[in-house]
């Protein structure tokens, strides 16, 4: 009994709830490596007047990243995807979902380059 209160007070000063994984403060990103042939996926967003970029390198970085804090609250985003070719694969293909708190809002499934705007409120299935 002692243990678990330790854990959820734990969970309350970081955030977490005790029963589960949290949702995420606001926009987030998330690559399936499974599905993503690519070995970079270069990603870029813009929403309520800021603008954001991030790369993901098969096995060196993150499945799973929040934006940062400044998007939490744009309710529009605009993305765009792109893929590095390789030696052995032109066009790599990426699969990638982008959410909002506790929903995809986009999924992403390109071999060159693919564009989105988006609203806060859209939803989307993801097999991530």
């Amino acid at each position: 009994m002692r243990a678990f209160f330790l854990v959820a007070a734990m969970a309350l000063l970081i955030g977490v709830p005790a029963g589960g994984a949290a949702a995420h403060d606001g926009w987030f990103v998330r690559v399936y490596p499974a599905k993503t042939e690519a070995g970079r996926i270069h990603l870029t967003f813009f929403g309520g007047r800021q603008g954001y970029s991030w790369s993901w390198i098969k096995g060196r970085t993150s499945e799973e990243i929040d934006q940062p804090r400044r998007f939490q609250s744009a309710a529009r985003l605009t993305m765009r995807g792109s893929t590095s070719s390789t030696p052995n694969n032109i066009n790599p293909h990426a699969y990638v979902c982008v959410g909002f708190r506790d929903h995809i809002v986009q999924r992403m499934e390109f071999d060159d380059h693919e564009d989105h705007e988006k609203n806060w409120n859209d939803t989307d299935d993801c097999d991530c």
